[in-house]
């Protein structure tokens, strides 16, 4: 496909956390999320103009649903 309309990620994490992003050609994505444990749902995201824009958002998606990955690793 040369000229898609939208893009997809799933980013899958410990105890079964995912985070599902499907970025469209608009500005807008639709976020999912499940938590692994007991909280999931949707987050808001528009106004998503850039590379830069997406991976500032997605900076900010990653810990939300994951937490902080290097918190329990050991050395």
């Amino acid at each position: 496909m040369r000229d898609p309309d939208s893009v997809g990620v799933l980013i899958r994490g410990p105890a079964d956390a995912e985070l599902s992003v499907v970025l469209f050609r608009g500005g807008w994505a639709d976020v999912d999320y499940w938590d692994g444990l007991d909280d999931g749902g949707p987050i808001p995201a528009f106004d998503i103009n850039s590379a830069a824009a997406f991976t500032t958002r997605l900076d900010l998606w990653v810990p939300r649903v994951f937490g902080n990955l290097g918190e329990n690793a050991t050395t």
